[in-house]
């Protein structure tokens, strides 16, 4: 295990005010740093200690944002052609229901958990069961219950994934498909590398995630990783990815004035009309199958 650095709350706390218009003040109050760790076996990183996970005050405060929860998804389509119709599948981290709502499109029976309980509201009230409860304590309660088990962009948030993963599997039957995406973090290295994306980062994010990482998973859960899927580049992330890409050699200050809002456009409006699907994209969506009782 080796620290990767150090975290002051305080600063987190004023570029969060300052940068997205997001209070976690009362999230850090009780905190004098936050640590980012690096496995040397698996590569994944993590940040300690767990009460720098946002809870749901901080959750609530992104809702306001149109991005947030988007309807349709790429990870969303994906996963939905791995699922047969008549499937029952369990959706953890479900928001306001979107996928919930695809898949009962697609004749899926879908459930889902979310413990944000204004965004369970809004799915139940579209009709489906969305549970309140820790997957643990779910996986505990209903027993390897369901064909498939999708993860959107959740994993990265919670503060303990190998219980998560234990408790998502718990609810899987042997041979189910458990579906997880996340943000691909062999990307946002490229684009990020000093790690200044502050939604890549607590109270936000609490670990990063590589397809080498799920590989290493194999010799620690009952799984095996059928496929490993790669987002295309989405319209919506031309600009953020295109923009990083091309400031990065030049520093931020001169970066920021060479490539601006002008310079950039002509080559975003090519992009954005067929090639952005070259290159690599926000999301890494990974397929396992459960081989055994967890």
């Amino acid at each position: 295990m080796e620290l990767v650095r150090t975290l002051s709350p305080a600063l987190l706390t004023e570029r969060w005010l300052r940068e997205v218009g997001v209070d976690v003040g009362p999230q850090f109050e009780s905190l004098t740093r936050i640590d980012h760790f690096r496995c040397a076996q698996t590569g994944l990183e993590w940040y300690v200690p767990a009460e720098a996970a946002g809870g749901s005050t901080f959750y609530r405060q992104l809702e306001r944002f149109d991005w947030y929860y988007m309807p349709d998804k790429w990870e969303f389509r994906t996963a939905l052609a791995e699922i047969s119709p008549g499937h029952q599948v369990l959706e953890v981290g479900s928001g306001v229901g979107h996928f919930l709502a695809a898949a009962h499109e697609k004749g899926i029976f879908p459930t889902g958990v979310e413990l944000n309980s204004s965004a369970a509201k809004l799915a139940r009230a579209l009709g489906f069961v969305v549970h309140e409860e820790d997957i643990g304590s779910l996986a505990h309660r209903l027993g390897p219950t369901f064909d498939a088990v999708c993860c959107f962009q959740t994993l990265e948030h919670v503060p303990n994934p190998g219980e998560f993963l234990d408790g998502m599997l718990g609810t899987l039957r042997t041979g189910g498909k458990l579906i997880l995406s996340v943000p691909n973090a062999a990307v946002l290295r490229v684009v990020d590398p000093d790690y200044q994306n502050l939604l890549d980062q607590p109270p936000h994010h609490l670990s990063h995630w590589n397809e080498q990482v799920f590989l290493a998973l194999e010799d620690w859960f009952p799984l095996k990783v059928s496929a490993a899927r790669r987002e295309p580049l989405q319209p919506y992330h031309t600009r953020w990815l295109v923009t990083a890409f091309l400031r990065r050699p030049f520093g931020r200050r001169f970066g920021r004035l060479a490539f601006n809002r002008y310079t950039l456009a002509p080559l975003l409006w090519i992009l954005r009309r067929g090639p952005r699907r070259l290159f690599p994209g926000h999301s890494l969506l990974v397929i396992c199958v459960k081989t055994e009782q967890a």
